[in-house]
Parts: structure tokens; C-alpha cells; sequence
């Protein structure tokens, strides 16, 4: 069996959510960094001559490579990794559940993202801040009767879901403070077995979570 690849920059980004999802299910992978050039390009190098090569319908990062199968865009890697790892839906109405629940936690996600490539942080952060606690406040309610996202399951929304949540809590720690069914999920997640392992070692990285050329998370 051929060991799969995920490529990407040597930020935690968008990419992490996929690493994590490997490291639970105790697949052996190669991460492959593209490392940021100096100012003010920031160019990844080594990319150029791989996203020509790699055989990638949409050359992008994050992608995926496991023999036939060459993925890029984040959900579609985690959609996949879901069905073939067994970290999908089981039924139809939990499937419906699950897209939306993909949805929301793209979205936190995205929130933070946007966020970062504002030059006025001061506004940015106002905007975020108002955005991000409407946001906790339906998750909080959604976890209070729910171990995982979607109930006592984990899915491979929780891996986005966690990556979701955890960027925010570095960008805007206060915002946590009161949310005993959200700290309690992240919990959770890190004391998942591997990932606890995973996360305090050498092979993981928390920070940065951006590109060099975003105006907050490196």
C-alpha cells in the first residue's frame, strides 16, 4: 500500500485538520512542507515544480496523494478520509446532520482566515469578536447534549471542528472563558489516544497557524 502524502506550507493552516485525522487512525504519511521564501514574496519553495508534476486536477494546498487518488481543497480530503477511516455518517438523516455541521465549522474556520488578511486589525478584531461569540454561543447549546458534533461519534467534522475552535481560542482566549461544553470538547479531542502523543511532540505544529504575509497567527 502506497504511504499517502499531504502537502502544504510549514504553517499549521488548513492542512492540520488532515494531519490529525492520519495521526488518530494511526496512518503513517508523509507531510511534506513547502517552506516560505523571504519578503516580500513569501514565495512556497518548491512548489512551482511540484504543482506542474503532481498529477493534481486543481494544483492546490493542502492536497493528498495516495496512489490513484490526488486530492486538493480541504473538505474534499476530509470527506474522503472520512468514508475510507470510518469517521462518516452512518445513516442518511445523520449524513443531512453532518454536511450542515461541515458547513458551520468551515465557517469558524474561515471567520479567523478572513480575518487575518485584514490590514486594520483594530476593526478586524471589533468585527471578528461580535461574529465569533454568536458563533460560540450555537455551539455551546449544540455541544451541551453532544460528546462529539454530531453525538457520541467522532466524525471527521470533529477535526475540523477542533481546528475551527482551537485558532480562535489562540486568537481571542477570552472569548472561551464561561463555555464549559466547548474547553470540555477540546479536552476531549487532545486526550484523543495518538493525538495526546502527537501533540506534544516534535512533529507537531501549533504555531504558526498562517502564512507570513497574513497580519495575525505567525
Amino acid at each position: 500500500m502506497a504511504t499517502p502524502t499531504v502537502g502544504y506550507t510549514s504553517a499549521r493552516g488548513l492542512a492540520q485538520s488532515i494531519r490529525n485525522l492520519l495521526v488518530y487512525k494511526g496512518v503513517h504519511f508523509q507531510d511534506k512542507r513547502y517552506e516560505f521564501g523571504p519578503a516580500p514574496a513569501y514565495e512556497k519553495q518548491g512548489w512551482a515544480a511540484d504543482r506542474a508534476s503532481l498529477g493534481l486536477a486543481f494544483p492546490n494546498l493542502p492536497y493528498y496523494i495516495e496512489g490513484d487518488v490526488r486530492l486538493t481543497q480541504t473538505l474534499a480530503i476530509l470527506r474522503y478520509l472520512g468514508k475510507k477511516h470510518g469517521l462518516d455518517a452512518r445513516t442518511e438523516r445523520d449524513a443531512m446532520e453532518l454536511s450542515l455541521l461541515e458547513q458551520q465549522a468551515h465557517d469558524l474556520q474561515w471567520l479567523l482566515v478572513l480575518t487575518s488578511m485584514n490590514p486594520n486589525t483594530t476593526q478586524a478584531r471589533e468585527s471578528h469578536e461580535k461574529k465569533l461569540a454568536e458563533s460560540l454561543n450555537q455551539w455551546q447549546k449544540h455541544l451541551k447534549t453532544r460528546k462529539w458534533a454530531l453525538g457520541d461519534s467522532l466524525t471527521y467534522v470533529d477535526f475540523l471542528l477542533y481546528e475551527a475552535f482551537d485558532w480562535n481560542r489562540h486568537y481571542a482566549p477570552g472569548m472561551f472563558e464561561g463555555r464549559p461544553e466547548i474547553l470540555d470538547y477540546l479536552k476531549r479531542f487532545e486526550e484523543l489516544p495518538k493525538l495526546k502523543e502527537y501533540f506534544a511532540s516534535d512533529k507537531y505544529t501549533k504555531w504558526p497557524i498562517m502564512a507570513p504575509y497574513m497580519f495575525w497567527g505567525h
